[in-house]
């Protein structure tokens, strides 16, 4: 409860520098997408670290090398670790939705095509941790890892960069921001988003279980 007050604080501050700085209009549409912005940049930054902090937590434990001696695979292990403990963080997305959006008297509009964007935008995060998970296998370092996600995504998912916009998981950000605006995506841009999707998360489970094997091979899945 204490993390959900902090986040809302934080956006609270946010807003005030933004309107310090004369970026937002009176209407409160860009308020509204600058909350949109910044509860989706945390979703990201919590599922791609997922596996990241997974992989950690288990070489910590000795789980992890007690796996590699029974031969179980690791990337169905961990894609599974970080979609049970999903439902929490959409639990946490969609309360501090309605909260954050009726303080800031955002008019936003649900409908059921706000369920398939956020999918496949979570799908592509998963996709990016999983990428990222495959580092820490090899070379252990978790905080760097952690830090370069929140530096790189958040920004990249907050603000709306015209160079990023066909990127998978920026644009399924931009798909939900427009849908749950009042907007609409054109077929093009579901299109793209899907096959975007696919690629990143396949992308990222053939990195992951090549750093699995490359990592049994040379004996690194043992205690950090």
């Amino acid at each position: 409860m204490l993390s959900l007050v902090l986040i809302g604080f934080i956006f609270y501050l946010l807003v005030g520098f933004a309107r310090a700085a004369g970026a937002l209009d009176a209407s409160g549409v860009q308020t509204a997408k600058l909350l949109v912005g910044y509860l989706l940049g945390l979703l990201a930054v919590g599922i791609i670290s997922g596996p990241a902090m997974q992989v950690s937590r288990e070489a910590r434990s000795g789980t992890l090398e007690n796996m590699v001696l029974s031969g179980q695979g690791l990337t169905a292990f961990f894609v599974v670790q970080v979609l049970a403990r999903l439902w929490l963080s959409l639990l946490q997305f969609g309360l501090l939705f309605a909260v954050l959006g009726t303080i800031f008297g955002a008019n936003f509009v649900f409908s059921w095509q706000l369920l398939p964007a956020l999918f496949l935008f979570s799908l592509t995060s998963l996709g990016l941790g999983l990428m990222a998970g495959a580092v820490i296998l090899l070379f252990k370092e978790v905080s760097q890892i952690f830090t370069l996600v929140q530096l790189l995504v958040f920004p990249a998912v907050i603000v709306e960069l015209p160079q990023l916009q066909w990127f998978p998981l920026t644009l399924g950000a931009g798909v939900f921001r427009k849908l749950i605006l009042g907007g609409s995506a054109a077929p093009l841009e579901w299109a793209i988003l899907l096959l975007g999707t696919v690629v990143v998360y396949s992308l990222g489970v053939y990195l992951f279980q090549s750093a699995d094997l490359l990592a049994r091979k040379k004996g690194l899945l043992g205690h950090e």
